[in-house]
């Protein structure tokens, strides 16, 4: 099975504590952006594992001419936001994958899935938490050689009041976007310090 967003032309550019990254990501968008399930509000995430040839160089603490082509394969997840004191866990149950061009059809493995996932408290928002569901292993997709991604998951929000199983399908188009950001280091390195890796934002998830 594979799944995801490929090829992210990037240009990085170093200069003392910060670092600029400048590029254009060619991924999948969710037409429909979002599903709701017992209220809470539930979306697929991707993030490229994978480089193609770098081509860097350094001079007087400057990385200048550099671009690297991120893609598959590809981690995975499922992210939802709930209500705090009233969502607690995601399970997911299984998942189906389907592609327009390379017509491929899959279920991924169930062994693999069926763990409940808690919602932690989301920084900054008192009455909201967030779950985030990692779907083990690494998937491959690329929009241009399979075109269109329908994802369907079969998966439960778990309340205080009682479970809420629900099968949601995703529509993935493929997608042109840039890819330009600037990253302070010591900022998000003291931002990271004493937190949850579960917790920290990385821009690399579209």
């Amino acid at each position: 099975m594979r799944i995801a967003m490929v090829a992210v032309g990037v240009g990085i550019l170093v200069l003392n504590s910060c670092v600029g990254i400048r590029g254009q990501k060619h991924t999948y968008s969710a037409s429909g952006g979002t599903v709701e399930v017992a209220g809470a509000t539930v979306g697929i995430q991707f993030r490229p594992e994978g480089t193609k040839g770098p081509n860097m160089m350094l001079s007087a603490m400057v990385v200048g001419g550099g671009f690297a082509t991120f893609d598959g394969p590809f981690r995975w997840r499922v992210e939802a936001f709930g209500e705090r004191g009233r969502h607690e866990k995601m399970i997911v149950h299984r998942i189906r994958t389907k592609t327009s061009k390379s017509d491929r059809d899959e279920w991924y493995p169930s062994k693999y899935l069926g763990f409940a996932k808690n919602f932690r408290r989301l920084k900054g928002q008192p009455e909201r938490n967030r779950c985030r569901y990692e779907i083990p292993g690494l998937l491959k997709v690329k929009p241009e050689e399979d075109g269109r991604l329908d994802v369907w998951m079969d998966l439960s929000i778990v309340e205080a009041s009682g479970s809420t199983r629900s099968l949601v399908r995703f529509a993935l188009d493929p997608a042109t976007k840039r890819a330009d950001e600037m990253v302070f280091l010591p900022v998000e390195i003291a931002q990271s310090i004493g937190t949850d890796p579960e917790d920290w934002e990385d821009s690399m998830w579209d």
